[in-house]
């Protein structure tokens, strides 16, 4: 048989698994999964025939999917040992890690964290294996009821499919939404460590702040608790009962009511207050959140003017390229920070500007035919990715500024095990988005993405601490909106594409929620991404 992997050609005499194949033809290199003829498969997919193969390392998105899927299988299985009785809840993203919950007899301790590790470490020694199991769902269903697993059990009732597959390891089994590694032995980095009352779960040590992103999620976290909607099955049960205009209702009015605090916060707090400026990453809500925050402020005796740092692009022309010779429209040296400073300056000072207008279809940038002054009463709302990054206002006094992040941070996991990454809620609003109002498709938006995601992890995850204010945009019941339009979408993903196992990944998370059916109010960030934004 012969094998082209990467540009090489290999003959092997007999079948074998991929992961045979890795660790005798490419030794060297941390191989998680393979692509085979444009699909996925896990390392223990026997190659059978001609055939072309792609690697999925430790470097890829899907790879380190993976490697965070078995860390967290291992921690659970480790937990269960030493703790049987424990309830564990692997809770949000929290620095580069996991945040996670242990509810047991007594509180969590540092050294039942150090006790847990040592266990994990042990599995790595011993190369515990990792087994799949694929059975009926309805029997999957009737074993996970069994064994006290309900979350599992009441999600896949929802779930269209006839079969599923389960993962075990030392005799305790677990569901998972994607692949895994063969055993625990591929985990070469493992971090645990106490952070009360819980526990963050990562491949590295961190050092411990303030962290203001983390409140914020604990915040969502009870919110989800206490309207009884923590996870993606008691969100399908209310869609189910007929309750989806209660649960939008409520998602609409916890964001109006911490849009209403905002705004209180910076009319009473704020004396010399000339500029906030606005900043998240692409498809957090930023010209809806803009839009809506100075309605308050106005009711408040405040009189905003909204800019955007868009407008603030340098011509076509002069800005920056990535490798590939596209346009990096993420990097700030896209932006005239120079013109926005010297700009933003001016109006501070109450002197006439004429604003820029920045027109994508040419990548021309054009300027307003009458001056803009700010009067006294006025203040500057200014929305951008680069809003938190210093050098977009180092002209500006501090006391003149306040600084807002904004990001969809949902606390909606799939079940106490699994969570639903917010990058994710996010693609689903863009690829809708694009579509309608960008013409372009959903593989051209999942083609953009990795630029995208790089692009916030230079220029705005660093910053995200140096908020003055942390604000939470996702609404719980958003993903079960947008599946019918976002599942069309990717569905017309060619599976010849490099796009089409994101897509198809996509696919089967929103297979998990029931289709919602409601009107979203105008006034509605949702409504920025589906199309009937009244601030559009």
């Amino acid at each position: 048989m012969l094998l082209t992997i990467h540009q090489h050609t290999i003959e092997i005499n007999q079948p074998a698994s991929l992961e045979t194949i890795a660790k005798k033809y490419f030794p060297d290199q941390q191989i998680y999964a393979g692509i085979v003829n444009g699909k996925l498969y896990e390392l223990n997919h026997i190659i059978e025939n001609d055939t072309t193969i792609e690697w999925v390392d430790e470097q890829s998105i899907i790879g380190k999917q993976i490697y965070e899927r078995t860390l967290t299988f291992v921690f659970i299985v480790a937990t269960k040992q030493l703790f049987k009785d424990a309830v564990i809840h692997v809770e949000f993203t929290f620095q580069d890690g996991l945040y996670c919950s242990i509810q047991k007899k007594e509180s969590l301790t540092p050294q039942d964290v150090d006790q847990i590790k040592q266990r994990m470490l042990d599995l790595i020694q011993e190369q515990s294996k990792i087994t799949r199991h694929v059975m009926p769902q309805n029997q999957a269903i009737d074993f996970f009821k069994q064994n006290h697993l309900e979350d599992k059990a009441h999600l896949l009732q929802y779930r269209s499919k006839d079969t599923c597959s389960i993962y075990e390891m030392e005799g305790i089994y677990d569901y998972f939404y994607g692949f895994m590694l063969p055993d625990a032995s591929y985990l070469k980095q493992i971090s645990l460590q106490f952070f009360a009352p819980g526990l963050r779960l990562g491949r590295y040590d961190v050092t411990f702040q303030h962290n203001k992103l983390f409140q914020i999620m604990k915040e969502y976290e009870e919110w989800g608790e206490l309207i009884d909607v923590p996870t993606v099955a008691k969100m399908n049960e209310k869609i189910v009962k007929g309750q989806i205009n209660e649960l939008m209702l409520m998602s609409e009015a916890m964001i109006e009511k911490k849009l209403a605090e905002l705004a209180t916060y910076i009319a009473k707090e704020k004396e010399h207050l000339k500029m906030i400026l606005i900043a998240g990453p692409s498809s957090a809500g930023k010209t809806t959140f803009s839009k809506r925050l100075g309605i308050h402020l106005k009711i408040l005796g405040m009189s905003p003017i909204t800019i955007s740092m868009d407008d603030f692009y340098l011509n076509r022309t002069q800005t920056p390229k990535l490798p590939d010779g596209s346009y990096d429209f993420e990097n700030i040296e896209a932006v005239d920070l120079k013109c926005f400073n010297e700009t933003m300056l001016h109006l501070i000072h109450h002197k006439p500007v004429y604003l820029p207008r920045y027109h994508f279809q040419t990548g021309l940038r054009e300027y307003d035919k009458h001056p803009t002054v700010l009067s006294d009463r006025q203040i500057l709302i200014i929305e951008g990715i680069h809003g938190l990054n210093p050098r977009t206002s180092y002209y500006i006094p501090e006391n003149a500024k306040m600084r807002i992040y904004i990001n969809a941070l949902t606390h909606l996991n799939y079940d106490n095990h699994n969570r639903i990454p917010t990058s994710d809620y996010r693609l689903i609003r863009r690829i809708v988005r694009d579509y309608q109002f960008r013409n372009a498709d959903a593989t051209e938006t999942i083609r953009r993405w990795k630029n995208v995601k790089n692009g916030e992890d230079k220029y705005i995850y660093p910053y995200q601490e140096e908020a003055d204010a942390i604000f939470n945009t996702s609404m719980v019941y958003e993903l079960a909106v947008l599946k019918p339009i976002a599942q069309k979408l990717l569905l017309q993903v060619s599976p010849e594409s490099k796009e089409y196992i994101e897509a198809n990944r996509l696919c089967k998370l929103l297979d998990y929620f029931v289709e919602a059916k409601v009107s979203i109010p105008q006034t509605s960030i949702l409504a920025e991404f589906v199309g009937n934004s009244i601030f559009q």
